[in-house]
């Protein structure tokens, strides 16, 4: 009876996580519109483009250490490694100068990497840092266990804050790995302390989740190691350039606007606003470039880029060859789903870099940009709280224009047309281990796409 009891519950969890993402929500073209104005137009807000990891972490420590009153933390993973050390020592210092820290982590990670971690309960400890992790496991309620918080930003007072696709963790920060992800921040500047758009709304849309009820503050357990504030010291003197005065307007590229898109953000299959905020904005562009590390696209999504494709958009997309990718399920979706994605796009750059490429940008034509936290995949769009930040910029658009013609020189390009090969692009084969995980996978996981 037991064994009946155990099995019949086993198979009720799978149900739960496997079949509700099935149902995908649509969105209404031009259904995702800003109704509320926000901040003032005259506040102008700086941009700068963060393509480096060990600039990640120091740009995150200089926001930490110019705070004075408030420090927002909010992070899809956090890792009690190196950089992660980094950035809890220094949070632990604002807070004992009296900055009031407050820090959200999405529920499952939160709890596996930082449940039993001494540095985080010392970090937690002290009374001016609240913690919220959200939509922790419940056993009661299995099938929200695949809605995660994939939000990634810092916000410091009323002055800046950096957003991106970066975790905390030394994949993402810091210069701690041989091998990590290549991923990219957008610093925002405000000229006008709290008053610029794209900055009222991320601090009205993090209000919103950190309410959530499924958002529970954190209980530690285990003790505390003590280790921070000497720890602190340690980063005073390795990342010294950190915690020198910082003339912003110098280092941060004036912009024609910043507009943040989000979308639904409580623990349910949601509608599609951001992507199809992507799509409309897409719409009537003649060149779009989309960097993301992997595409899994619903039916919904294909017939949409089909669509944009039909009416004139010159579509090219970037992401990581199947090769050197470090996402095994990303690379198998994309080995069988590989013509219909050339059938609604101009070419796709199979991206062969020195490390695995986790950036998350749509370019428009020669003026916009849009950088954060979405993949172009089922997750990203259906399940998952997700941010991207669209910035009006000639000037920071070619930069990244420029990024993105030096992965094409490292990339094989596959069109229609047939198989281009980047001048700096290293052709090697697949391992025979890839070769064979890949074959297995290939046929695993087409139950489970909208999962990946």
């Amino acid at each position: 009876m037991i064994k009946k009891i155990l099995l019949a519950w086993l198979f009720f969890l799978i149900l739960s996580v496997v079949v509700p993402p099935l149902f995908h929500k649509r969105a209404e073209a031009g259904g995702w519109d800003i109704t509320t104005e926000y901040g003032d137009a005259d506040a102008a807000e700086r941009a700068l483009v963060i393509d480096d990891n060990t600039e990640a972490l120091l740009w995150r420590l200089r926001l930490i250490e110019n705070a004075k009153e408030r420090i927002i933390l909010v992070t899809f993973e956090f890792w009690d490694d190196n950089s992660g050390t980094d950035i809890m020592s220094a949070l632990l210092a604002a807070a004992d100068r009296g900055v009031q820290v407050q820090v959200m982590v999405d529920g499952i990670g939160g709890v596996m990497r930082l449940g039993g971690s001494g540095h985080f309960k010392e970090l937690t400890s002290h009374p001016n840092i609240e913690v919220r992790f959200y939509n922790t496991i419940n056993l009661l309620t299995p099938w929200k266990a695949n809605y995660r918080m994939h939000d990634k930003y810092l916000i410091a007072d009323d002055f800046a804050y950096i957003l991106g696709g970066r975790n905390t963790g030394d994949l993402f920060l810091g210069d701690y790995k041989a091998s990590y992800n290549e991923d990219r921040d957008i610093l925002v500047y405000e000229t006008v302390p709290g008053r610029g758009r794209s900055y009222c709304q991320l601090v009205e849309h993090f209000e919103q989740v950190w309410n959530l009820p499924c958002c529970k503050p954190y209980k530690g357990y285990g003790k505390a190691k003590g280790e921070l504030p000497e720890h602190y010291l340690w980063l005073q003197q390795e990342y010294k350039e950190a915690f020198e005065s910082v003339d912003w307007i110098l280092e941060t590229q004036e912009t024609d606007g910043l507009t943040l898109l989000s979308g639904e953000i409580g623990p349910s299959n949601k509608k599609p606003l951001v992507w199809q905020a992507l799509v409309d904005k897409m719409q009537g562009e003649s060149d779009v470039l989309m960097i993301t590390p992997y595409i899994i696209c619903s039916k919904d999504m294909y017939r949409d880029m089909e669509a944009l494709s039909e009416s004139g958009v010159r579509l090219s997309i970037i992401i990581n060859a199947v090769e050197s990718g470090a996402n095994p399920f990303g690379c198998t979706d994309y080995l069988n789903q590989k013509d219909q994605i050339l059938d609604v796009s101009t070419e796709v750059c199979e991206y062969w870099g020195d490390q695995s490429l986790h950036t998350k940008t749509v370019l428009l034509g020669e003026h916009t940009s849009i950088v954060g936290s979405c993949n172009i995949d089922m997750r990203s769009v259906y399940l998952d709280t997700e941010l991207m930040l669209v910035i009006e910029s000639s000037q920071i658009t070619k930069e990244l224009r420029e990024y993105a013609k030096e992965m094409k020189s490292k990339s094989k390009i596959v069109s229609s047309d047939g198989v281009q090969f980047g001048e700096n692009y290293k052709e090697e084969s697949i391992t025979a281990g890839k070769k064979l995980l890949y074959g297995i996978l290939r046929i695993l996981i087409v139950p489970f796409r909208q999962l990946l």
